[in-house]
């Protein structure tokens, strides 16, 4: 790896996630209370939280690029089995704690209650579905499709680490794994080219790991640096505002071949900026890091905010309370404050890698792998 990223400081970029993952909140809330589908607010709350979906692209291309790095470093060409661990201990209590809920409002919403989903398609709530659900293998017709629609990003997310870890190994494995690697690598990228959305975050992702390989190069530091770069991202992002008022907006953002385009150009400057915040010691990172602890529970709360929200604004409905726009102020006060509250506690058993990891290492120890745990491989707060 290019220069020297023992620098690196993740208070920060953990404060980037947070705050990220309460933006996505608010906009799924004020679109659940406020705008009708395809209405320019409804495309202004789609576009900010597709935004923040961005962001989590780009920074977890930054930090599983370094958390690979040292993996490496530290286990070599047998770094697969530890990194499968600790994605495994980081992604999946939070994501079954997330079937659950999704399952039980569903539940509700055949069993009495009118659900308010974004589609209001019918759903299926079997064994199969379910399983599909924790395996983020879940099919449109699921309750996890249909009523937990943020799982979708998931569902990438965990591809772009399979992506990497295969990527690891075309780098760095003996040469028959190298092409195993490049091959697998190329396989998945082909597969997944003509599906929603998968190459914009394989460019994200990218655009961060290559911020974070070549972070020390002091060329690449000093453009990070530049003092224009805050104000360029943030014209940048802000831009496609201007068109919300277009019908076409919102289909455009997920179909418009030019509108992709510039998504994934967006990986660019979005990476140079985390590694701005992660090597700078500014006001900006300052401000970023005091957001930080709020990270402890961001990702429990991304997984299970849309079938919380959904269940208290169907509850509304049901029973007819406060018609009106105080009614669904006071309903999108109550369903954030219910969704935050929830996932605090929640994350407080779910969201803990390093028990799940150590757990976990304990099982395969006891299976005869005996993989050694190792420092943790998510150097961020809320690994």
């Amino acid at each position: 790896m290019s220069g020297d990223r023992s620098g690196y400081r993740y208070e920060a970029l953990d404060g980037v996630r947070a705050l990220a993952a309460q933006v996505v909140i608010v906009t799924h809330g004020l679109a659940m209370a406020y705008f009708p589908v395809h209405s320019p607010g409804a495309a202004a709350a789609e576009w900010f939280g597709r935004l923040s979906v961005m962001v989590f692209f780009s920074l977890s291309g930054f930090v599983i690029a370094t958390s690979l790095q040292r993996l490496v470093a530290s286990e070599g060409t047998r770094f697969g089995l530890p990194y499968a661990v600790h994605r495994l201990a980081r992604i999946w209590p939070p994501l079954a704690l997330a079937i659950l809920v999704t399952f039980a409002v569903g539940w509700l919403g055949q069993n009495g209650l009118s659900l308010l989903t974004k589609t209001g398609e019918p759903y299926r709530l079997d064994l199969v579905a379910f399983l599909r659900g924790l395996t983020l293998t879940f099919a449109p017709g699921d309750a996890t499709f249909v009523v937990d629609r943020a799982l979708w990003s998931l569902r990438q997310e965990v591809y772009l680490y399979a992506v990497a870890a295969f990527a690891t190994l075309a780098l760095v494995g003996r040469p028959l794994w190298r092409v195993l690697g490049g091959i697998a690598v190329l396989a998945l990228v082909s597969v997944t080219a003509g599906r929603f959305f998968y190459l914009q975050s394989l460019c994200l992702f990218a655009a961060g790991a290559a911020a974070a390989y070549w972070g020390g190069n002091q060329r690449l530091r000093a453009l990070a640096s530049a003092p224009w770069l805050p104000p360029l991202v943030v014209a940048a992002m802000l831009a496609p505002v201007a068109f919300v008022g277009d019908p076409g907006f919102i289909d455009a953002m997920s179909e418009g071949r030019g509108f992709l385009a510039y998504q994934a150009a967006l990986g660019l400057p979005l990476a140079l900026l985390l590694l701005r915040l992660a090597t700078g010691e500014g006001l900006g990172s300052r401000a970023f890091a005091g957001a930080a602890p709020a990270a402890g529970f961001s990702y429990t709360l991304y997984v299970i905010h849309v079938p919380v929200m959904t269940l208290v604004f169907s509850l509304r409905a049901h029973l007819s309370l406060m018609p009106g726009v105080a009614g669904d102020t006071a309903t999108l006060l109550v369903a954030l404050a219910v969704a935050e509250v929830f996932s605090w506690a929640a994350a407080l058993l779910v969201e803990r890698p390093r028990l799940f990891r150590r757990a976990l290492f304990r099982a395969l120890s006891a299976s005869g792998l005996s993989p050694r745990e190792k420092a943790p491989l998510q150097p961020a707060a809320n690994a």
